[in-house]
Order: C-alpha cells, then structure tokens, then sequence
C-alpha cells in the first residue's frame, strides 16, 4: 500500500479516483449518494490546492488507485480534525480498511501535528464504526436523524481519538497489524 497527496497524482489516478466514489456500495455510506460528474470531481479537486484545512490523500496498490484518506476541517489553532476514508468496494472486508486506519492515525498525530481526530459514520455502516473503535476511537456522540438516506431518516455516530490515546493504543494495534501481515 502505498498513499500520496491526490494533487501529486495523474489525471488517470484521479478520474480513477471519481470511478471508486461513484461506486454504489461506496455512495451508500457517504452523506450524499448521488454519482459524481467529471465536472463536479475537478471542481472538487481544484478546490484542494492551496487548502489548508483540507488534505487529501490516494490510496494505491501496485500503482492503481483503491482508494481515498482524507483530512478535513483541519483546525490548525486547535490541532484537530475530521477524517475520512473509502475503498474499492471489491477490496472492503480484506485488512486494508486496518492498514490505511494505522497510516492515517500515525500521519494525523505525526507529520500533521494533530491532537484531537474526529469522523462521522454513518449508523448503519457498523462495520467501519467497530473498526475505528478497534483503533481507539471513542464514541462521543450521536447526531440523531441527521441524515435522509432512501426515504429514512439516519443516525450519524461522532467518534473522537486523541493523540495520547493513540500512543496508548498503538502498541496493541502494531501486534495486530504484524499478525495480519502488514
């Protein structure tokens, strides 16, 4: 697995990018489940530059994109942000949802200086919750029906980690992650 910064990637590795987003079992948990344009895809991507409260980050295997980590809301004042991942719906279930978790909570509390990591899920997406909480995520929140999906109105669950919970919890997940073979 390697990750780069999206803006430092071709224009095939992004529209690439724009193909995973619009797959249906990715849209299904993302606020908004409509497919994205080529239009609306390089609005988002020329938004990026020269962003600071936005970092966004591809994931690739043996050159191939598989996938997207970003940072977002980057508070540089209060050292937190949200974060958020997907993945090629066919690589889901395989340990790199656990890989990208590691990297990404390493950069966050490292090269990206953090103190405090937020996501927002979704409450049917269980899977990704019982991963984060794996990590050390706690849940901090629920924003009750806060999002209409299909007709139904849905819970969004607030998970929170912070850099010294990371530091406690690491040591565990490095045996995890070396007992997976990553």
């Amino acid at each position: 697995m390697q990750v780069v910064p999206i803006l430092e990637t071709c224009a095939q590795v992004q529209a690439r990018v724009r193909e995973l987003r619009n797959q249906p079992d990715v849209r299904k948990y993302m606020y908004t489940s409509h497919e994205i344009s080529e239009a609306e895809h390089r609005a988002w991507l020329d938004s990026l530059v020269g962003n600071p409260r936005q970092s966004v980050f591809v994931v690739l295997q043996e050159g191939i994109a598989c996938g997207v980590v970003s940072l977002n809301a980057i508070n540089a004042l209060h050292k937190s942000a949200d974060w958020a991942f997907y993945l090629d719906s066919g690589l889901q279930g395989k340990g790199l949802g656990s890989q990208l978790e590691f990297w990404l909570l390493d950069h966050a509390f490292g090269a990206a200086g953090l103190e405090k990591l937020n996501c927002e899920v979704l409450a049917l997406n269980q899977a990704v919750i019982r991963l984060h909480q794996k990590f050390g995520f706690t849940l901090e929140g629920v924003r009750r029906q806060n999002v209409e999906k299909d007709g139904q109105r849905i819970d969004v669950m607030l998970l929170g980690i912070t850099r010294e919970e990371w530091a406690a919890q690491r040591p565990g997940m490095l045996a995890v992650m070396a007992r997976l073979g990553r």
